[in-house]
Formats: C-alpha cells, sequence, structure tokens
C-alpha cells in the first residue's frame, strides 16, 4: 500500500464517526496536513523513507476510531448542546409573550 492510500485509510476510519459534512471536510484537511508535515519532519530529521514516515506520523496519532469518536464528542457534546437548546427554548417563550401581548393590547 502506498503512503497516500495509508493516509486516505486512516482518514477515512476517522471520519467515518464524523457527522456534518463540513466538519467532516475541515478536519480531514487539517489532519492531512499534519500527517504531511509530520512526516516531511521525521524525513529530515531520522532519514526515514516516505513510507516509513508516515506509518511512523499515523501511528503517533494512535487509533483512527478513537480519535473520530473524541473530534465527534468534541464537536457536539451534550455540555455544549443543552445551553444552546435551553437558549432556544426562553427566546421561543419570550417571542410567545410578545406576540400575546400585541394581541391582547391591539384594540378591536
Amino acid at each position: 500500500m502506498s503512503p497516500d492510500e495509508h493516509i486516505t485509510h486512516y482518514l477515512d476510519a476517522v471520519c467515518r464517526h464524523l457527522y456534518w459534512p463540513c466538519y467532516r471536510v475541515r478536519v480531514r484537511r487539517e489532519l492531512t496536513d499534519h500527517i504531511l508535515c509530520h512526516a516531511t519532519q521525521l524525513r529530515a530529521t531520522q532519514g526515514l523513507d516516505e513510507q516509513e514516515a508516515v506509518q511512523q506520523a499515523l501511528r503517533a496519532l494512535g487509533d483512527p476510531d478513537a480519535l473520530g469518536l473524541s473530534l465527534r464528542q468534541a464537536r457536539c457534546s451534550l455540555r455544549a448542546l443543552l445551553p444552546r437548546l435551553l437558549t432556544g427554548v426562553i427566546w421561543a417563550a419570550i417571542a410567545a409573550c410578545a406576540v400575546y401581548l400585541i394581541l391582547i393590547l391591539i384594540p378591536r
């Protein structure tokens, strides 16, 4: 397998856990850049060939499934979702009260 195929396989495994397409594209781009930069650094400092440098860079990132799950939790955790949901409910209640008051104050 070529280094590009290793990177593609790893990124596919990571992105399989991400739901939002735009987030998936951004993560894929950033991870690709990180992997290639790390592999270039390994080739320059340790004199590794391209394939071994890419494999070491991928090993440094760890398990792709664990990374994908961590990225998904960081993007849409319950701690981040709950305040947004609560804020939306509060604004909906304020809007409903405003509409009710406007309807009562309009003379018939």
